[in-house]
């Protein structure tokens, strides 16, 4: 009896002891504890796969470094003296790019928060956006702040083209401004395309809906004016989230401003990085923890090409063929009819080179930017038309002769590297709104085109001088379709 009653006592003061010992354990060091494991079984990985004994000599330092190191309080001192200690927790996370460094920028300039804390609740509150500081209702606090030098990031330039914050705001893909008019003629609410009391700077969600008051008015707001990039645009829930037509998870992916485009996503929206902090399993993430400007079709794809809207029904119907649609936007096409696959809906109708090459290869900066003017259709919006870049069988595309350093076209260089060097006295094409192309260029006899997402040249044919038979009042899109057409069906 008294040895059965020894040995409770021993467990429930073992027990006791490690209950106080967890509890004055800060989270911080699990997760640095959990950041040097991931690392040392990667080191381990490839040492297997190495023959190089100088490699391998490396693979063994960098295992023992790891195996050696202890958990401890990591300070970033910016360059204006404040101090932040958020890599503390997110030790592992990816720098978020090369004209962001952490070690200038630091952390709080974007995501706000109380960077000095070491709790996870306090360090998290008032973040911008919960963690999604690109979400347009708080951007202009993130992405349209000043940075830790006293220099203004995205908003309050001098040059309107550089405040993007502003921008945004009134691109069609913010405002669904477009659908907005449709749908109201559509009912008869209104007979032109305006939008009575839509102003610069408001998005649909926060917009009185056309159907106000109807029986069909939440259809409208949850199906139509939800998949945008407003804050709390839902997009579409990957097939790979469904089972047997049912959602597995409860949890929505949200379009998040700014990063929609800009933080590439794999099909379930989850990340794959370093950042111990980051469950796998979490929906709402980048594949890692990095912006980008060379953003493939398929980053596009998350909201696009998922299938029809109906306004009449004011329902939408997934395309019949998504299961064979690729799925995995880092893995790539490797040919034309992967593209084609990907690319289109069934009966859509669509020109050769709108396939060969990526959306941001043709649609320009104000196109998706927005412009500064709060377009009703879709139409006015778009700055790009084929004879931008093909000319017309009057005329040549127009063009421009590079003569200043301070050109906007070199901005465009510096947030790509995917782009040849541009130089004083390079020609590139204009639209016919005045907007410039630097990735079309002059080169001896031809116009050639880089792609802005993998550098690939491609050459750009003229209309003027060959034996196009356009008619010269038909110059938009959709007269050239009529002749340089495809089908999704016919791959």
């Amino acid at each position: 009896m008294k040895k059965t009653f020894l040995l409770a006592s021993l467990f429930l003061i073992l027990i006791v002891i490690l209950v106080l010992k967890q509890g004055t354990t800060p989270s911080w060091t699990h997760f640095q504890k959990e950041y040097f494991a991931e690392q040392i079984s990667k080191l381990q990985a490839q040492l297997g796969t190495v023959n190089d004994e100088t490699k391998k000599q490396q693979l063994r330092l960098g295992i023992a470094s790891y195996q050696n190191r202890k958990p401890e309080i990591i300070d970033l001192i910016l360059p204006n003296g404040k101090v932040e200690r958020c890599k503390t927790c997110h030790i592992g996370i990816e720098e978020i790019s090369n004209s962001h460094p952490s070690n200038t920028v630091g952390c709080a300039a974007c995501h706000g928060g109380n960077p000095l804390s070491l709790d996870e609740s306090t360090a998290h509150a008032q973040m911008y956006g919960s963690g999604h500081p690109g979400s347009l209702n708080v951007v202009s606090l993130s992405c349209g702040g000043t940075g830790a030098n006293g220099v203004a990031c995205h908003a309050g330039n001098q040059e309107q083209a550089k405040n993007e914050v502003d921008l945004v705001k009134t691109s069609l893909m913010s405002t669904k401004a477009g659908e907005l008019s449709v749908v109201r003629r559509m009912f008869g609410l209104d007979k032109t395309k305006d939008v009575p009391g839509l102003s610069k700077g408001q998005v649909a969600f926060f917009y009185p809906n056309p159907l106000q008051g109807r029986p069909n008015e939440m259809s409208f707001r949850q199906d139509c004016l939800s998949q945008c990039h407003q804050s709390g645009g839902n997009i579409p829930l990957p097939l790979s989230q469904k089972s047997n037509g049912q959602n597995v998870s409860n949890d929505k992916i949200q379009g998040n401003g700014c990063e929609t485009c800009h933080v590439l996503t794999n099909p379930t929206h989850t990340y794959s990085g370093d950042d111990t902090t980051m469950p796998a399993n979490n929906l709402n993430h980048g594949v890692v923890h990095r912006l980008t400007t060379q953003i493939p079709y398929t980053q596009c794809n998350q909201c696009h090409n998922q299938g029809n809207h109906d306004a009449l029904k004011m329902g939408f119907t997934v395309r019949p063929d998504l299961a064979k649609v690729v799925r995995d936007w880092q893995a790539g096409d490797t040919t034309w009819t992967d593209r084609l696959s990907d690319y289109y809906l069934p009966s859509e109708i669509f020109a050769r080179c709108e396939v060969s090459l990526d959306c941001i290869d043709c649609h320009t900066r104000q196109d998706v930017m927005g412009d500064d003017q709060l377009h009703t259709s879709e139409y006015d919006a778009v700055h790009l038309q084929c004879l931008d870049c093909h000319g017309t069988k009057e005329r040549p595309p127009l063009t421009k002769k590079i003569d200043n350093l301070q050109d906007l076209a070199f901005e465009e260089q510096i947030t790509n590297p995917q782009f040849p060097a541009l130089h004083i006295g390079d020609e590139i094409l204009m639209t016919a709104k005045d907007e410039e192309l630097p990735f079309i260029r002059h080169k001896g006899d031809n116009w050639i085109l880089s792609s802005r997402v993998t550098g690939k040249t491609f050459n750009v044919p003229l209309v003027f001088g060959s034996q196009c038979q356009q008619v010269p009042d038909e110059q938009g899109a959709d007269s050239c379709h009529r002749c340089h057409d495809r089908s999704a069906l016919h791959y």
